[in-house]
């Protein structure tokens, strides 16, 4: 089958590097747009296998948004989400559900255009499926609340801060960070704070490098 693709990203270089490199593969790249407005408008008049979509295009709609979107108007349409996140909740804990099926494919594993042909075709026949989330093992075993509670560690607030923001105990919230560091296999250490090692941890899955490393 000739595979008719879109694609879906606000960073023009990226998005013509893909384009390109799809093409040079002998896919019809039928969408290329930056804006999710257009690109849903652009797919309501041409035939597309698969979409490749950023999940995050600036602000407003995420590739989340267009991808439900598209499969309201194309139910049998596979879904690609590009993502600069080892774990899209990194995002935004938020996020509502993708379609059935989507593939994550994480950016910095790009390491060839083979990578993102693979995903394309696993999107075809993984429709029914839950989503594949390229997501380490080390982050997957935290809940949206738990994440949002790193993700305030890392922001540098302390235990009473988190909790007014969050309308609950201190108590609450230094339980809740004890089972993060259980979960990350982060312990206590004379050597090292807590607060630090699970910053770093977050830094880390973010692809940054955490204050205070080279």
């Amino acid at each position: 089958m000739n595979l008719s693709v879109m694609v879906v990203e606000d960073d023009a270089f990226t998005r013509l590097s893909i384009v390109s490199a799809l093409r040079l593969s002998g896919v019809d790249v039928v969408v290329e747009s930056g804006t999710p407005g257009e690109a849903v408008r652009q797919a309501e008049n041409v035939t597309v296998h698969v979409a490749i979509l950023d999940l995050h295009l600036g602000s407003g709609p995420t590739g989340i948004d267009v991808a439900r979107s598209l499969r309201r108007t194309h139910p049998r349409i596979g879904i690609v989400m590009l993502t600069s996140y080892d774990d899209p909740r990194l995002l935004n804990v938020a996020l509502p559900a993708p379609p059935a099926g989507t593939q994550y494919v994480v950016k910095k594993s790009v390491t060839d255009i083979h990578v993102l042909l693979d995903a394309v075709r696993a999107s075809l026949t993984a429709r029914a499926v839950q989503p594949s989330r390229a997501v380490p093992p080390m982050l997957s075993v935290l809940t949206n609340v738990q994440m949002e509670i790193l993700s305030m560690v890392a922001e540098g607030l302390s235990n009473h801060e988190i909790a007014k923001r969050r309308s609950t105990s201190e108590k609450s919230v230094e339980a809740t960070i004890a089972r993060i560091a259980r979960s990350l296999k982060v312990e206590k250490q004379q050597s090292s704070n807590q607060r630090v090692q699970l910053t770093r941890a977050y830094f880390q899955a973010l692809g940054m490098v955490a204050h205070g490393e080279d």
